[in-house]
């Protein structure tokens, strides 16, 4: 049986105790004047780390926080005196927003990360203490070796593709206004709209109102009504704004038992502002 990508509180604090690395992966919408950083500053789990999502990603790219390469990820846990053999436990102060893109970041290098189910909430109705403030500077390590990476990133010609020979279930985790492009993205002058043939799935609609992850059987039957019954075997591919909300589907889909699970790393940001791929817009195949 795999291992569950999901932590509870109260494994978190007992994990706590045996050097587990707390890892704080906030990330804000810019329109929310809010930063991750200003969020780990005001509370977070004792000692754990600020990742940025932003600053953590590929340098090359026009596009924000895409999939870091393995030199990148490399420095950044020797910043934070880190190696691959860590134990990460990653949550965010806004329900999966960013936790998830974390654990499908980590993921790619082959760490042991998992999601801190409910994240900073349930942490905190289990009794687990939080500290503020600056943190004392981590002691800097030598950067790692490079690891290989598995790659579960998709291009935008890969997802053409998939779309063209309607061959793998496309899921959005936008909303279904933004889906159906009924509502302006928040960002500048991008097309409204869905890549055609795609589904829509809300990743607010894999919470529970306790604020974790749907669990078990509720998980998999919303991820089958979403999919419209698509088997475990399906290729599954995840896109949303910006490859953010993307990765909780991802989690969701591997928690169940997916076994071919990818991620658009570009989304939508990528798929509607290069003025060559077709879009769709309209009601269909969106989930209730």
């Amino acid at each position: 049986m795999a291992v569950s990508a999901l932590i509870s509180a109260k494994n978190a604090r007992a994990a706590s105790a045996h050097n587990a690395v707390f890892v704080d992966a906030s990330w804000f919408m810019p329109a929310v004047q809010r930063t991750g950083l200003d969020a780990w500053r005001e509370a977070r789990l004792p000692g754990a780390v600020f990742f940025d999502i932003d600053a953590v990603a590929d340098p090359t790219s026009h596009l924000p926080h895409m999939a870091p390469g393995a030199a990148v990820f490399s420095r950044w846990l020797a910043s934070a005196g880190f190696s691959w053999s860590e134990r990460f436990i990653l949550y965010d102060h806004n329900g999966f927003l960013a936790a998830a893109r974390a654990w499908w970041t980590f993921r790619r290098f082959g760490l042991d990360a998992r999601v801190l189910d409910g994240g900073l909430t349930a942490w905190r109705e289990a009794g687990g203490a939080v500290e503020s403030g600056e943190a004392a500077p981590r002691a800097v390590a030598s950067p790692p070796a490079l690891r290989q990476i598995r790659d579960e990133a998709m291009s935008w010609a890969d997802v053409l593709h998939h779309m063209t020979c309607e061959d793998a279930v496309i899921m959005d985790a936008r909303s279904p206004e933004r889906f159906a492009g009924t509502a302006p993205e928040p960002r500048p002058g991008l097309r409204s709209g869905h890549i055609p043939g795609s589904r829509n799935l809300p990743f607010q609609a894999l919470i529970a109102a306790d604020g974790r992850l749907l669990a078990n059987r509720a998980l998999q039957a919303r991820l089958a009504e979403a999919t419209g019954g698509a088997l475990e075997s399906a290729r599954i591919i995840c896109t949303c704004g910006s490859g953010v909300t993307a990765a909780l589907l991802h989690l969701a889909f591997v928690e169940a038992g997916y076994d071919d699970v990818w991620l658009y790393d570009g989304s939508w940001i990528e798929w509607a502002s290069r003025g060559d791929l077709p879009i769709e817009t309209g009601q269909a195949a969106i989930f209730p």
